[in-house]
């Protein structure tokens, strides 16, 4: 295995694993137990995705991808209640950003579902 993306946290390991998943690439986060490490080992950059090596070369071009996406917000017709829906069909890339947000929401309740007070 090799290592593909080098994470900030647990949670953006997560949403890469996730987006690789979705392409059909079996991908492994590691380090998440190291994120609040003291002494020794630095806090951050611990959490690693890997993927195998016959699919590290396309996991890369993904993870690329990933990296480089713009967030577009558009202030003044964000609640214009004409463009309530896309007047076209989503591409891809909408899709599978919308899987990642509902795989990030799943967990996020998951993880306040087993918080106990």
């Amino acid at each position: 295995m090799k290592i593909v993306y080098h994470a900030e946290n647990g949670m953006d390991a997560s949403l890469v694993k996730d987006l690789l998943s979705s392409a059909g690439i079996h991908a492994e986060v590691r380090g998440t137990a190291l994120q609040g490490a003291v002494g020794e080992a630095p806090a951050m950059n611990n959490v690693k995705v890997w993927v195998g090596l016959e699919d590290y070369a396309e996991a890369r071009e993904i993870v690329t991808g990933w990296e480089s996406a713009e967030i577009i917000i558009d202030d003044e017709n964000m609640f214009d209640e004409e463009d309530d829906y896309p007047q076209e069909p989503m591409r891809r890339e909408s899709h599978l950003v919308r899987e990642v947000l509902i795989a990030v929401v799943i967990v996020l309740l998951f993880v306040a579902a087993t918080i106990e007070f």
